[in-house]
């Protein structure tokens, strides 16, 4: 069977190959809902789904469905398709990253003149797991001013997640302070907190942590089958789906068409291809000079979302004060070959009595990374019922 090391080889031989690799030209662009988004929109609902879209979410599943009414309301549910049943069982992460859509969409509608309503669960809460009810009813209301001490809505476009090694130089306590004030400025919404360090001796153990979850995870069949499923590999197939995670390499494309890169063989943790991820991952964990973690007071649906908006709130704050940032939670989940890292990170995060650390991250400095792909509205939009 051909390896990642065969590919590489026959990618070094074979320079015409690499340059062909690129997708067609009708193809879609998988960053052009990034470039000025909702500029053509004369509803401000559409505006504001034009940056919600572009929300932080696990695995890029975009996980979102949206009903406009007639009125000026938008009801969110989440799509049942698009969630990770194996790594997210709960489908914690899922209710998490909708929580930073429907802060995003507020945060973009403020930029229009208006501060909505949001209503979760206007149905009931769904447990264990979400379900056709929807998730939350968001309403615009009456025109009126943006609240004081919301992060740049700026940030919204130029937000990323940074799967890159991160400099040496350390964020300072006043940096990451002002990161914890951008979260807590939501006061009586959000009832969680949210935690830093940049200690040298406790980043070498959230580091040794986060990186035996993330092997852990390689070397548990169905998280890595579902890890994979989510894979896009090259131009052409991130084009053509707008979705999951991006593996783009000169001449990537060109193997994935020929049969030469194997899923089945991506999920051997011991095969040529998850060696070298597995350094290459290893080595942006090593890297990471801090690591900012958020709780929640209780675990219901509606703390994770609330979760999710302040992640958003600090996923744009980072943004604008220059910072990468990287969520590593594999720690976090709940599914049963995860169980005695989940106790090991609780206990190594130590947070208050009755919280649940919703996100882990890492944070530092990093060099420019291009944004993930998305669907954009009409694709996130529910037919109206006949």
């Amino acid at each position: 069977m051909t390896t990642r090391r065969h590919v590489l080889e026959w990618l070094a031989a074979a320079p015409v190959l690499s340059a062909c690799s690129g997708g067609g030209a009708d193809l879609p662009d998988p960053a052009a809902a990034w470039r000025d988004p909702g500029a053509a929109e004369a509803d401000v609902r559409r505006f504001a789904l034009a940056h919600a879209i572009l929300a932080p979410n696990p695995h890029n599943t975009q996980p979102w469905l949206v009903d406009l009414d007639d009125g000026d309301a938008i009801t969110l549910y989440c799509d049942l398709d698009r969630r990770l049943p194996f790594t997210d069982p709960l489908d914690r992460q899922i209710t998490i990253g909708c929580g930073c859509f429907l802060e995003l969409y507020r945060m973009a509608a403020g930029m229009g003149g208006y501060w909505p309503t949001i209503e979760f669960f206007p149905e009931g809460e769904p447990t264990p797991r979400l379900d056709t009810r929807p998730i939350a009813r968001v309403t615009l209301g009456p025109q009126q001013q943006q609240p004081n001490g919301y992060p740049t809505s700026a940030q919204i476009t130029r937000r990323r997640t940074n799967r890159k090694p991160f400099e040496a130089r350390v964020p300072d306590a006043t940096m990451l302070d002002e990161l914890v004030n951008a979260v807590v400025g939501m006061g009586e919404e959000y009832t969680g907190a949210m935690f830093w360090t940049n200690e040298a001796a406790r980043v070498a153990q959230a580091r040794d942590l986060v990186w035996r979850a993330w092997d852990r995870e390689l070397r548990t069949e169905g998280a890595a089958a579902e890890t994979y499923e989510w894979l896009r590999f090259g131009r052409e197939e991130i084009a053509r789906h707008l979705d999951g995670l991006s593996i783009d390499a000169p001449g990537i494309g060109i193997f994935r068409i020929l049969g030469q890169l194997d899923r089945e063989e991506l999920i051997d943790p011991n095969s040529e291809a998850n060696k070298t991820a597995a350094r290459d991952w290893r080595e942006l964990a090593m890297t990471s000079p801090a690591f900012v973690w958020l709780t929640s007071n209780g675990d219901t649906p509606g703390a994770r979302l609330n979760a999710g908006r302040a992640y958003a709130r600090f996923a744009l704050a980072a943004s604008d004060a220059g910072l990468a940032i990287h969520p590593w939670s594999q720690a976090l989940q709940e599914y049963q070959e995860m169980a005695d890292l989940y106790a090991e990170m609780r206990t190594f995060l130590a947070p208050p009595e009755g919280d649940t650390v919703q996100m882990l991250v890492r944070i530092g400095y990093g060099q420019d990374v291009p944004p993930s792909p998305r669907r954009g509205v009409d694709a996130i939009l529910r037919p109206p019922s006949p």
